[in-house]
């Protein structure tokens, strides 16, 4: 298993090194792959970046505590991904061949024409220090991995992802993401199906799987919960703003800014769209599987679930497969994660050196070590750090990227409260304690959009 394993990851580290022979010597090809990303390509990188960490480790761990209503949780993700991907990705593509911005922060502070220099800083740093925080939920995510496959410590091993990561970041830039991410979106799909079919097997079917999971406790194989504080349609409204907010997720949305045209933007997401539907059901039927077969991780992390199941019960050559891909795919999106960190960095708060290609890799390897350290001496619970980082970005800067996207535009100070209140209202949410049952991105979202509509009021009576 040893030696698959190094095989494959080998063969996806290569894959990204060899996109270094495509690349030019500017910041913006390092940033935007020179703007001529395929459909395909962007739809399978948009698929393995988004879902990876998240859904293989975070998300298995909870069907393995909740049992079949988590399955709420990424349904309502992705239904508000895919609405709000389908509506603005064109536009935003559109808007970003107009201004030629190099960053999704340049994007925000210039949509409107003007150059908002206060969106622009604000922005920039709410990407630095939250998308750290969600890369480094990645690092922890391919520590565990690493950790369920060789026994190496977890910390240990998320540094092996790091030195991973700033590898792929310094070779090829955006364009190495996306290379890796399309090959090992199909590997783990077939890795996971192949994981589903030996799971099933050793249990004796789907209907022996429920009988199992009743068992151990009847909740589990409920598709409704009774815990729910705001009602189900409040616990999943909490879920499909959570999604809608992936147009505040600058390491996502960057596959929209460097395709070749604005009309392939759809298409995109029709990819998409078949890739995590397929995804959902697999995960969670590997999850009930890992809560039958791996009773004792009740006891421990059940966000080694996925990793366990992999090393347990499959062939030894499969396992290798699927846990380079698990591993390299979390390192994937933590580099794309890095790099729009970095974006912001050298572009947005440093401009002034946005031009020099040893500034912007030495920003790079600076956000993946805050990230490294983040996954160090923070929290390891993949799920939590996650939703966290991809809620405040969301609150921040979705409702004005909505507005923007739908012709609507702001003043400076209107997009700076905005932005303020949104991430704000998101932070206390969490800070109360309330996001399990509501997630703190809809309350975010609501508190920025009620800010623009006082704006509005107050324009109209001449306050």
């Amino acid at each position: 298993m040893i030696y698959s394993f190094a095989f494959f990851l080998l063969l996806f580290v290569l894959v990204g090194v060899a996109s270094y022979r495509y690349s030019q010597p500017t910041t913006e090809d390092y940033l935007l792959a020179g703007k001529n990303i395929k459909p395909w390509m962007a739809g399978l990188s948009l698929f393995a970046t988004e879902s990876s960490g998240f859904m293989f480790v975070g998300f298995i761990g909870m069907v393995y505590t909740m049992g079949l209503s988590a399955v709420w949780i990424v349904a309502g993700w992705y239904i508000g991904t895919t609405i709000m991907m389908w509506n603005t990705g064109g536009a935003l593509r559109h808007t970003n061949e107009a201004i030629q911005a190099h960053t999704y922060s340049g994007l925000l502070s210039r949509w409107t024409g003007e150059e908002y220099k206060a969106v622009r800083i604000l922005s920039a740093t709410i990407t630095i220090v939250f998308l750290s925080v969600y890369a480094a939920a990645q690092l922890s995510a391919g520590g565990k991995a690493l950790h369920a496959m060789t026994g190496l410590d977890v910390n240990f091993s998320a540094i092996i992802g790091f030195v991973m990561v700033v590898t792929y970041c310094l070779a090829g830039g955006i364009r190495a993401t996306i290379w890796t991410d399309a090959i090992q979106a199909l590997a783990m799909l077939v890795s996971l199906t192949l994981i589903v079919l030996y799971g099933l097997n050793y249990i004796g079917g789907l209907n022996q799987l429920f009988i199992r999971l009743n068992d151990i406790d009847p909740g589990l194989s409920q598709l409704f919960s009774s815990s729910y504080k705001y009602g189900f349609l409040g616990f999943l409204a909490g879920w499909v703003f959570g999604g809608i907010g992936v147009i505040g997720q600058p390491h996502v949305m960057v596959r929209f800014m460097v395709l070749e045209k604005a009309e392939n933007a759809k298409t995109v997401v029709l990819y998409y769209g078949a890739m995590v539907s397929s995804l959902l059901a697999l995960c969670s039927i590997a999850g009930l599987c890992a809560r039958v077969l791996l009773p004792e991780l009740s006891l421990s992390d059940p966000e080694l679930a996925l990793p366990m199941l992999s090393v347990n019960y499959m062939p030894g050559a499969l396992a290798g497969l699927f846990l380079a891909g698990l591993f390299a795919a979390a390192m994937s999106s933590a580099d794309s994660q890095v790099l729009s960190s970095s974006a912001a960095l050298t572009n947005d708060l440093f401009s002034k050196y946005k031009d020099n290609r040893v500034f912007v890799k030495g920003g790079t390897f600076l956000v993946a070590l805050l990230a490294l350290g983040i996954a160090l001496y923070g929290s390891s619970n993949v799920f939590k750090l996650t939703t966290f980082g991809w809620s405040i970005m969301a609150a921040g800067f979705a409702p004005l990227i909505f507005l923007y996207s739908f012709g609507f535009k702001t003043t400076q100070i209107q997009a700076v409260s905005m932005m303020i209140v949104g991430a704000s209202a998101s932070v206390a949410w969490e800070i109360a304690g309330l996001s399990g049952d509501l997630y703190n991105v809809l309350p975010g979202m609501v508190a920025s959009c009620l800010v623009y509509l006082s704006f509005v009021f107050l324009k109209k009576i001449n306050f």
